[in-house]
């Protein structure tokens, strides 16, 4: 699941469009993996897109950097986990590659890259309730604050994919 606020269609739109866990070990065609070794680090990649008639003017009137979160929810008994936060910088957008115009009148694509460092998961213990099993969230939020009120945040959360915490030895 995953939303965007404000969403005002054809005005100002957005959608986390990518969340992708990239395991240090890749399954053996290099094909990626939801099964991460907790004894390593991973790398998370977000990307998202705003798009819509006011995506220039809104961007550009807030400015700043992005405020990326991703979280881990424990799925069972067992921790709940920030994963890792990045900073981006509304002047680093990308070309969109989901909502193209001439089908959005404007767009603006970002990215984030999080490391999680090895040992911020704990292992799945199979037949116990310790979990290991993860439901991952993500928010971008690009704040308002120098608007004033009544605030013209942007923010978008994405839920998944479902990851699992394990020593593959």
């Amino acid at each position: 699941m995953q939303q965007f606020d404000p969403n005002i269609p054809g005005l100002i739109e957005g959608s986390v469009t990518s969340v992708a866990v990239t395991d240090p070990q890749p399954f053996i065609f290099g094909v990626g993996n939801h099964v991460v070794d907790p004894t390593k680090a991973f790398t998370l990649t977000v990307e998202w897109e705003v798009f819509g008639q006011l995506e220039p003017l809104w961007i550009a009137a807030l400015g700043g950097s992005w405020d990326v979160s991703v979280y881990a929810e424990s799925l069972g008994a067992g921790p709940e986990a920030r994963l890792g936060t990045a900073s981006v910088p509304t002047t680093s957008a990308l070309p969109c590659t989901i909502n193209v115009p001439p089908a959005t009148s404007n767009c603006a694509k970002y990215q984030a890259q999080i490391v999680v460092p090895a040992g911020t998961l704990a292992e799945h213990t199979p037949g116990s309730d310790e979990g290991g099993i993860y439901k991952l969230v993500v928010a971008v939020f690009l704040n308002s604050g120098l608007l004033g009120v009544p605030g013209y945040d942007l923010i978008g959360y994405s839920e998944g994919p479902i990851i699992q915490a394990e020593n593959p030895v």
